[in-house]
C-alpha cells in the first residue's frame, strides 16, 4: 500500500513538471505549476521523513518553499506593475 503512495506522488510530480514546461508562457501559471511540483516532493519527503522521525528538514523544505513562492510573487507583481500583464512572449528577459 504504500508504494501505491510514492507512485502517486511520482505521478503528480511528472505531471506537475509537464505543466510547467507546456505552461511557460504565463508567469502565474508557472509559478502555480512549480508550487504543485514542491506540493508532490513535500508529499515524498513526508512519507520518508516520517518513517526515519527526522522532521527538522522537512521544517527547512517547507521554509524553503514558502521563500521561492514570496519570491515568485513579488517578481509576479513587478512584472505586472512595469508591462501591464504576466504574458512571457511579451517580455524580453536580457534587457529586464
Amino acid at each position: 500500500m504504500i508504494f501505491l503512495n510514492y507512485y502517486i506522488y511520482l505521478y503528480m510530480f511528472i505531471i506537475s513538471m509537464f505543466m510547467f514546461s507546456y505552461l511557460y508562457y504565463q508567469l502565474l501559471l508557472s509559478l502555480m505549476s512549480l508550487e504543485f511540483v514542491m506540493l508532490s516532493l513535500l508529499m515524498i519527503l513526508m512519507m520518508n521523513l516520517f518513517i526515519n522521525q527526522n522532521l527538522l528538514l522537512l521544517l527547512y523544505y517547507l521554509v524553503f518553499v514558502v521563500c521561492e513562492s514570496v519570491l515568485g510573487l513579488t517578481l509576479l507583481i513587478l512584472m505586472i506593475r512595469s508591462y501591464g500583464n504576466n504574458n512571457m512572449n511579451l517580455m524580453n528577459l536580457m534587457m529586464w
